[in-house]
């Protein structure tokens, strides 16, 4: 009796309590056929759309301002500078591709063509870090048969790999 008295108290409790999360995901899978990093970069929509809005002042749910070139370029701008990567202590240059709505997320496409033999890689990633203090961006790194995985928070956003 106490045991399920206890269980109601508990879901009673949680089922009233709201608590928000903050998780990006990130995919970075090396394709060895063609030499290439390809980022796979899954937000929030809501979230990203505040940011973008307070960072830049542009509102992403104007379908005519989402598809300018200024707003492209500063969503570029943004994922540049907060998504950074170094092979043997050597940074490199990501390419922004574009991105997808699907429900409530936008899926952001980056690569990084021409990738050479490497021994270690660094990441870094700040993505939402100026928005909100509880985020968290999961990232996968697919390399061969190797899969390693990292939780980025703001106290701890770099992570570092050897192959």
């Amino acid at each position: 009796m106490k045991k399920t008295s206890c269980l109601i108290t508990l879901f009673i409790i949680l089922g009233f309590s709201f608590h928000k999360y903050y998780v990006s995901t990130s995919l970075f899978e090396f394709k060895e056929h063609s030499g290439s990093l390809q980022i796979t970069l899954k937000i929030c929509k809501d979230d990203f759309i505040k940011l973008i809005n307070k960072k830049y002042d542009i509102d992403l749910e104007n379908k005519e301002l989402k598809g300018s070139v200024e707003t492209k370029s500063k969503i570029s701008e943004y994922l540049l500078s907060n998504l950074i990567i170094h092979f043997d202590d050597k940074k490199q240059e990501l390419l922004y591709l574009g991105f997808e709505e699907n429900n409530e997320m936008f899926t952001f496409y980056l690569e990084l063509e021409n990738v050479l033999s490497f021994i270690s890689i660094k990441l870094e990633n700040t993505i939402l870090f100026d928005l909100f203090d509880q985020q968290l961006n999961i990232i996968h790194l697919k390399k061969d048969n190797k899969k390693r995985s990292f939780i980025s928070r703001k106290d701890s956003f770099i992570t570092s790999f050897d192959f």
